[in-house]
């Protein structure tokens, strides 16, 4: 096994860069009235599909995130290794990650960012249910706890 400290070099090494620019995005998923999607209110024009409009800072943080080496296209495992069903699930498990759980800290942030590239409600949800925000969140933790003092 390697040690905790390699490990953290590794995740500071390949992902610290990409890390840093989503952090940004923490203030915004913190905000407790923010409206990440709503419905379309026919202002361009009637509409018979039902479909949600994102926010623009929403659909920024999915662009920037779905361009970073943390997108992992087999997150499914993710969940059925660590048998999560649900969204309380998936918020204690990240509260409980460690060093050790960065593949599936990324997991669980690709599973809503890819897969609202086929199911649009999907960004939202990860917003609306605070996954965004504890993922970020635990990396920032986790890189704060790890980082070298300069």
């Amino acid at each position: 096994m390697e040690s905790e400290n390699t490990l953290a070099n590794n995740m500071i090494t390949t992902y610290g860069r990409e890390l840093e620019m989503l952090f940004a995005y923490i203030p915004y998923f913190s905000g407790k009235d923010n409206v990440f999607a709503k419905k379309y209110d026919g202002a361009q024009g009637e509409s018979n599909l039902n479909f949600p409009v994102f926010d623009s800072v929403l659909l920024d943080f999915v662009k920037k995130a779905s361009k970073t080496s943390l997108m992992n296209r087999n997150y499914p495992y993710v969940y059925s290794r660590n048998r999560i069903r649900t969204h309380e699930d998936e918020r204690k498990f990240i509260k409980n990650c460690t060093i050790r759980n960065v593949d599936d800290l990324r997991g669980f942030l690709s599973k809503y960012v890819l897969e609202g590239m086929h199911r649009g409600p999907a960004w939202a949800e990860g917003a609306n249910e605070g996954i965004y925000l504890a993922v970020l969140s635990k990396f920032k933790e986790m890189m704060d706890f790890y980082r070298k003092p300069r």
